[in-house]
């Protein structure tokens, strides 16, 4: 299995070299962290209505155009072992967008705290600057995903 490396892991799934078992375990692997990022997004909630307005809004599009591009990308109603594919694909790059998101938390609460920034004008940037950091998180992982499964379906990686 790779938790990192997803250019091997498209290498096995273009030879289509990949035992049957790891499909599963990237499947429950990337369920896992999908839901501790769930139950974390629940221990530090929003608070406008605004925010969570908006990315709602663009989750769901940018998963539904991320999803059918990602389709198209492995030849569409021609390509061959779709679910398979997005799933080995999803978990190490779901891996590297989550890390990348905790080292922004960590940084934006690092500048806030080191700069004493509570109750000013940043407590209501902050919510908004969360929010577009996971809005450009999802777009970076169904651009890679997208890129990743092409190259699968091409035989190009």
């Amino acid at each position: 299995m790779y938790f990192w490396n997803t250019q091997a892991l498209a290498h096995e799934l273009a030879e289509d070299s990949l035992e049957k078992r790891h499909y599963k375990n990237y499947y429950l692997l990337a369920a896992l962290v999908v839901s501790a990022v769930y139950y974390y997004g629940m221990f530090s909630p929003y608070y406008d209505v605004r925010v969570i307005g908006l990315e709602v809004v663009l989750t769901l599009v940018i998963m539904f155009i991320g999803i059918q591009r990602t389709y198209v990308a492995n030849g569409g109603d021609e390509g061959i072992n779709f679910m398979n594919r997005i799933t080995a694909l999803s978990f190490p790059i779901l891996l590297q967008t989550t890390v990348a998101g905790i080292v922004f938390g960590l940084l934006l609460l690092g500048i806030y705290q080191y700069f004493g920034l509570e109750n000013t004008a940043f407590d209501v940037w902050y919510e908004w600057c969360v929010s577009a950091f996971t809005i450009f998180l999802q777009i970076l992982f169904f651009t890679r995903l997208n890129m990743y499964m092409k190259r699968v379906a091409e035989h190009t990686i």
